[in-house]
């Protein structure tokens, strides 16, 4: 749902990603933007360990897709409106606490029920709302579960919308 910063877990979610394969083999992971269009932002090292792990683990290009480019604001909406859950994952940490996380904005916008880490405001939205799932950080196995549910349970993706 938008860059891939350090601040940022997608290692968990490239992990969640393996594990859940077993389970939703047609399951597919897509980073909407790994680069910022700003040529004064470097890549990121979480995103160089990204791509890392999801060779390592065979996930590149048949369960996980990388888009090296960023989404111009204009087209987002068609991938929003083509995924069936959201994810947002970050680490324990003062940023997290307060911050306001826009892609989030986009999947309510989009309808769409998404999987966020305890952390944050959201995470307590989640829960009340029955938006999606909150799940710890850096839980690989809580996040994975939670992926697997909305994908596969009946009404779970539903009764999140």
């Amino acid at each position: 749902g938008g860059g891939v910063y350090n601040w940022f877990d997608p290692l968990t979610l490239v992990r969640a990603i393996d594990r859940v394969r077993g389970r939703v083999p047609e399951v597919r992971l897509y980073f909407l933007g790994m680069k910022n269009p700003n040529p004064d932002v470097p890549e990121m090292a979480v995103a160089s360990r990204t791509r890392e792990l999801a060779d390592e683990l065979g996930l590149t290009g048949t369960h996980v897709f990388f888009n090296d480019d960023w989404v111009p604001y204009e087209t987002r909406a068609d991938y929003l409106m083509d995924a069936d859950v959201g994810v947002s994952c970050h680490y324990p940490h003062v940023e997290t606490e307060f911050s306001f996380r826009t892609r989030i904005l986009d999947y309510l916008w989009a309808g769409m029920p998404f999987v966020s880490t305890e952390g944050d405001g959201f995470a307590d939205l989640v829960r009340e709302r029955g938006l999606g799932r909150a799940v710890p950080p850096e839980d690989v196995d809580a996040l994975a579960d939670a992926l697997a549910e909305l994908l596969t349970t009946a009404g779970a993706a539903t009764s999140a919308r």
